[in-house]
């Protein structure tokens, strides 16, 4: 099983994952925002809109349907993935009650919404996984294991960039940090049990 940060909840990421058959408590960039009780009950975001699929639409808070407009690969510039993405637009938001909270058009277009299927399943998922039992216990065990000693590194011992520059440099520079880490760690355990 894998656990780590949101940065790395992309759906290029789950793709590897799944086809390598490995369980994953990724966290998605948003993930952390929908436990807010605020988002889930944020009528105007496109995650809480109603979706049909016998008609392929969405339906907005005032009840009007988003239908499909378009569909496209769209290419992640710094790695190549591509991602297949609709378009899902409503008809006439202009006389909307809440077109000023639904909108962010200043041009007084109507709402889109850009819909990626295969990520919102990974997404679906990795909730699922994460607020499952052993979720729970391997975010907790991650911050308290990973994240402590990470920031020990960077408080505690003002290891904050790497000085040396290429791959093999950069990993002699971090064994020796790591090094100097554990030997911390194991001398205040002598003392402690000294005591």
């Amino acid at each position: 099983a894998i656990i780590a940060d949101s940065i790395f909840g992309t759906e290029q990421n789950y793709e590897l994952l799944e086809s390598k058959q490995i369980n994953n408590y990724l966290k998605f960039p948003s993930y952390q925002a929908e436990q807010k009780q605020s988002y889930r009950q944020n009528p105007f975001l496109k995650d809480n809109f109603g979706y049909d699929a016998s008609t392929d639409s969405y339906t907005c808070p005032n009840e009007k349907q988003l239908t499909l407009q378009s569909s496209y690969f769209q290419t992640h510039k710094r790695t190549g993935y591509q991602s297949a993405i609709k378009e899902y637009q409503c008809k006439d938001c202009k006389k909307c009650p809440f077109y000023k909270q639904c909108c962010k058009s200043t041009t007084g277009e109507n709402r889109m919404i850009k819909v990626n299927e295969k990520l919102d399943t990974y997404k679906h998922q990795a909730r699922g996984n994460l607020n499952s039992e052993m979720g729970n216990v391997l975010t907790e065990q991650r911050s308290i294991e990973i994240e402590s000693c990470f920031g020990d590194i960077k408080h505690n011992m003002g290891f904050r960039r790497f000085h040396l520059r290429g791959l093999k440099k950069v990993e002699t520079e971090f064994s020796l940090v790591a090094m100097a880490h554990n030997l911390r760690k194991l001398r205040i355990k002598q003392e402690k049990t000294a005591v």
